[in-house]
């Protein structure tokens, strides 16, 4: 089709009354975001020309406007980073920013422009340590201290120059350099075995006898920094703090610092700084045995300097302090709390909750605009521990699961953990002030089951059943001594509830028969993992159609009928193997599963311990996509956990190096009719996307009609708020271009909605 009759077309769209037009492509790389901590600065570099610093961290990179302490701008995976876990960065003589990561890629920032170029050559090695831990130039060329040696490459051309220097002198090939400092013709290289230096003229470094050691104490192992200073050079390393005056090794000359382990040093000016123990101080040239502190309290992880010679210095979960107008700040963009997501769970309000996992990690909450972290620090109210393992938002009410601390519930603004001290919760054998709960789950009348990965009183189930008064049900004898862990409820009250790590394991289940006073007439069973073949049940829901399905290391098991369970445990339903169908067969699902979620359409989203995501339609049979790191910007292979918004239809997957999100059509439907909208909008036929329709009720179905009043297409929603059209007619044909007419309706007819829709075939 010519551009002519393209514009009468669009002439013709704008013409259409009530037309609703939509500027989005819905495949566009807008669906995914990435959540990370980049608040742990591993790495400092300055920009030369502005006071503009850039900051690495195992999260990404962040950008400090220092005049006026605001962060500029955030790096990941999604905006031109090769990896988030960051190791170092460096500005060469070209004003660009090499950022050199764990994985061995080089990502290099031109900041003039924003454009990337990249370095894979190291990632793709075979290499088993490919961490680049510092850059440093000379001349035309850049040196890479990597985990296996020295690497150089050219500034202009970016190609290796030599093959990889990597036996320095005496010590073991490959050992892993740390750091590398230029101190005139010689470059200095520290390491895990001590310290290699080399000169850069007429000498083949490729030869080992081309390098000088040094690893007499306190440079005997792990140095850690190098830095040119006064015509000297200065070394840190665990066991303590020396430097080279071109003859001569020298302690430093002040027997407080000269011991303890130092981090990292950076000169500023005629000031040399260094972070000793959990200290930064810093000592003029003119007299190197007087210190002073600059910094305490913190655990410093790097230094850099401004262009006005002022320090910088990277904080562990502190981001980035600087010194402005005399005063010291702390600067970092808003970001989760830690990278690890153990657990995430939404609640009504669309909020998302994440259990980090750690013993120090606390928990977190995204409003969608901002993160919120709850420690001990922060909110001594949610208890003892830091260490939470799970958390549950629903009706309201979240419930953070420490282990170690007790449950917390969360209703508002008001925390309240319950312990030994306030509740009648067990403790763990020979420590009652212990507590350790796992999973949870609101029942049909909104009240929460609460599972105990293990109790001194063989009691792993409990029901809040007010304030702070919880009723246990022991445990029965098949179930008597193992660890509950997740809990999912069905329709019928009946808690499924994962039984891991102590015999016996499998997926147990109880119901307490509408008599929750009474246990003489409780119902229970237990699907034993030798029962379905597998090793471990990891994880359990309950979807729309009230089928229990269960992921396990071997795939995922369904048991269709629940019913049937507690109507005979002795005989209970069997629970069937997921299959996949691939071609004409059925092939059985074994992946290695670590969790499982159910969306607002009833699919499916499975976690795999190292395959990334497999999302599947509403019976299971169907793949719809796989993420995983090589087709997908998810962060990693390993799922934690995942759950997925029914307000916005973005599914989150918590992994431990971070929180990632791509937005789905599994979106709740709307109440009542109110404007179709399609998108894109025209609609280019044939195309590589679908038409999205958006604005449907629940369990409607959709028409396009011309505006004579012909159907040409017509099928069911998948259930939400968005349905989509690959442009095809009745006949598998695509329609020629013109205004369209798209209807939305219910079986019965009793809501319509109506929208407009411009078609262009080329």
């Amino acid at each position: 089709m010519n551009l002519k009759k393209i514009a009468i077309w669009l002439f013709l769209l704008y013409l259409a009354p009530g037309f609703v037009f939509a500027e989005f492509s819905p495949e566009s790389n807008n669906k995914w975001t990435n959540y990370t901590d980049l608040k742990s600065v591993v790495s400092i570099a300055v920009d030369k020309n502005a006071p503009i610093a850039y900051c690495g961290s195992n999260g990404g990179l962040f950008v400090v406007d220092l005049s006026s302490g605001n962060v500029l701008k955030k790096y990941t995976n999604l905006d031109g980073l090769i990896s988030n876990n960051i190791t170092s960065v460096f500005v060469d003589s070209l004003d660009r920013l090499w950022i050199g990561s764990a994985d061995g890629s080089i990502s290099i920032l031109n900041y003039s422009t924003g454009t990337f170029r990249y370095i894979y050559d190291i990632k793709n090695s075979n290499e088993s340590n490919k961490s680049i831990n510092d850059f440093v130039q000379f001349g035309q060329y850049i040196f890479a201290a990597t985990g296996y040696g020295i690497q150089k490459i050219s500034v202009s051309t970016l190609n290796f120059i030599d093959a990889p220097y990597y036996q320095l002198g005496y010590y073991t090939s490959k050992t892993k350099v740390t750091s590398l400092a230029v101190y005139g013709d010689k470059i200095f290289a520290g390491t895990v075995s001590g310290i290699a230096y080399a000169g850069l003229y007429n000498t083949n470094l490729n030869n080992p006898s081309s390098w000088t050691n040094y690893n007499l104490y306190p440079m005997i192992s792990n140095v850690r920094c190098v830095e040119s200073f006064d015509n000297k050079i200065f070394c840190g390393a665990d066991s303590g703090f020396v430097y080279f005056d071109n003859t001569n090794w020298v302690i430093y000359p002040n027997p407080a610092v000269s011991n303890k382990t130092t981090k990292d040093i950076k000169k500023a000016g005629d000031n040399l700084y260094f972070i000793s123990g959990n200290e930064v101080y810093y000592s003029n040239k003119s007299n190197l045995s007087q210190i002073n502190l600059y910094a305490s309290g913190s655990n410093f992880l790097s230094l850099g300097a401004d262009n006005s010679n002022n320090p910088l210095a990277g904080v562990f979960e502190n981001g980035l302090l600087i010194s402005r107008n005399g005063i010291q700040s702390a600067v970092y963009p808003n970001c989760p709390y830690r990278n690890s997501f153990d657990y995430i769970s939404i609640g009504p309000d669309g909020n998302v909750w994440a259990a980090g996992g750690q013993s120090d990690a606390g928990f977190y909450r995204f409003d969608g605009n901002t993160w919120y972290s709850y420690t001990t620090f922060s909110n001594p109210e949610i208890g003892s521990s830091n260490f939470f393992r799970r958390i549950v938002a629903g009706n309201g009410v979240v419930w953070a699961m420490s282990f170690g601390g007790g449950p917390t519930r969360i209703t508002g603004n008001t925390i309240k953990n319950f312990n030994a001290t306030n509740s009648n919760l067990p403790g763990i054998p020979g420590n009652p002030n212990f507590i350790v709960p796992f999973g949870g789950a609101f029942d049909n009348a909104g009240m929460f089951w609460m599972s105990f990965f293990l109790t001194s009183n063989q009691t792993n189930l409990y029901l809040n059943t007010g304030d702070s008064v919880f009723t246990g049900y022991q445990n029965p004898s098949i179930v008597l001594a193992t660890n509950f862990e997740e809990v999912a409820i069905d329709n019928y009250n009946t808690k499924w509830i994962v039984s891991g790590e102590m015999s016996p394991r499998g997926l147990y289940f109880f119901n307490e028969n509408g008599t929750p006073g009474n246990p003489s007439d409780d119902i229970f069973g237990i699907y034993f993992t030798n029962e379905v073949g597998v090793e471990d049940v990891t994880g359990v829901v309950v979807d729309k159609n009230n089928e229990v399905w269960f992921s396990t290391n071997n795939g995922v098991f369904i048991i269709s009928n629940p019913l049937a369970a507690i109507q005979n445990p002795a005989n209970k339903p069997a629970a069937q193997k997921l299959g996949i169908i691939s071609g004409n067969l059925k092939v059985p699902f074994t992946e290695n599963c670590r969790c499982i979620s159910v969306d607002i359409l009833n699919q499916k989203w499975i976690g795999t311990d190292n395959n990334g995501v497999f999302h599947l339609s509403s019976d299971g049979t169907t793949l719809i996509e796989q993420f995983n790191i090589t087709n997908s910007p998810i962060l990693s292979n390993q799922i934690n956990s995942i759950a997925v918004s029914s307000i916005d239809g973005r599914a989150y997957f918590g992994t431990l190096n971070g929180l990632s999100s791509v937005l789905t059509d599994a979106v709740a439907p709307l109440a009542e009719f109110d404007k179709i909208i399609c998108a894109p909008n025209p609609f280019v036929v044939p195309s590589n996307v679908n038409l999205k329709i958006d604005g449907l009720v629940e369990n409607s179905s959709v028409k396009i009609l011309t505006l004579s009043g012909d159907v040409i297409a017509e099928f069911p929603s998948p259930g939400g708020k968005i349905a989509s059209w690959d442009g095809r007619d009745k006949r598998g044909n695509y329609p020629p271009s013109g205004i369209y007419m798209v209807v939305g309706f219910t079986q019965d007819g009793s809501k319509v909605g109506k929208g407009k829709l411009a078609i262009i075939k080329k």
